[in-house]
């Protein structure tokens, strides 16, 4: 069966990984009815039953349909996904320094993507994505409401690890590779795939920092041609994310509030663009040690 779609059309393809996510999606839906039924919903869902939830659907939705696809489109699925041996430690750091520092920019993004505002007319779409957004934070806040460091561990674990890993096999992995086969401009592909990649996480108003997030994952995929290096800065800018959220003393600090204090801005912005010179820097070099000999 491995190789069986490999000479199919991108379209085809496409459709094939569209397929398995929505069977993945329905498998996780599935289940959540299920177990809503069996353990309650509402306030009544354990910190733990959400961890699980969340671990099973990355599992369902996006890590299964990319691996089953890679298998059956291509004959050679590890090297169509990327994987390799994991990167140098030198490419780690840079690659770790560079997402840390661009997090300060893309934070800024994201203060002004909540400003935003649809038209009049389409304010009951507004409202509805509002809500959907409100839910949503409410149950990440749920998950990172236990104090200590095991809970932090396992949110770490699910929330910053596997969701790094499941996604970008996905997303940085099997789409990459299905448009690559069609279209020549790399610039074309790693933009579509994270459009796609904020698109999927039907959240408007991060809809913007998080199509950043996409393409800075998807140019090292392209720079090293390994899967792991976009892993690790997924990996990155979520764990910070969680340790932020769940530690009271920086809830309310500049870096990981919701909302930026307007007697923070003037410096905030100082920091972010002396961060955001720093990250092209590390990038340029990942770029340069992996550019290949005869280019």
């Amino acid at each position: 069966m491995k190789g069986i779609f490999s000479r199919n059309s991108c379209l085809a393809q496409l459709a094939l990984l569209l397929g398995a996510v929505a069977i993945g999606f329905f498998f996780a839906s599935v289940a959540t009815v299920v177990a809503t039924i069996a353990f309650g919903g509402g306030d009544d869902f354990s910190v733990a039953f959400l961890q699980a939830a969340q671990f099973a659907s990355s599992v369902l939705v996006f890590l299964l349909p990319a691996l089953f696809v890679a298998w059956i489109c291509s004959e050679h699925p590890v090297k169509f996904l990327n994987i390799r041996s994991f990167p140098d430690v030198r490419t780690l750091a840079l690659v770790v320094a560079a997402t840390l520092l661009l997090s300060l920019a893309v934070s800024l993004t994201g203060w002004l993507n909540e400003q935003m505002r649809l038209p009049e007319f389409l304010a009951p779409i507004e409202r509805m994505m509002r809500e959907a957004e409100d839910a949503s934070a409410a149950m990440v806040a749920k998950m990172l409401s236990q104090e200590g460091l095991l809970p932090l561990l396992v949110n770490i674990i699910v929330i910053a690890a596997t969701a790094a890993v499941c996604e970008e096999f996905l997303f940085r992995g099997t789409l990459t590779s299905i448009l690559m086969r069609k279209i020549s401009s790399t610039h074309t592909v790693v933009w579509t795939v994270a459009i796609v990649f904020s698109a999927i996480h039907f959240q408007f108003y991060g809809f913007v920092p998080r199509m950043l997030l996409g393409a800075l994952l998807g140019y090292l995929l392209v720079w090293t041609r390994n899967i792991w290096a976009p892993i690790v800065a997924h990996f990155v800018n979520n764990a910070v994310a969680v340790v932020g959220m769940s530690d009271k003393r920086l809830k309310d600090n500049a870096f990981f509030a919701e909302e930026l204090p307007a007697d923070d801005a003037g410096w905030f912005v100082a920091v972010a663009a002396v961060g955001l010179i720093a990250a092209v820097w590390c990038l340029r070099t990942v770029r340069n040690l992996h550019k290949p000999a005869n280019a």
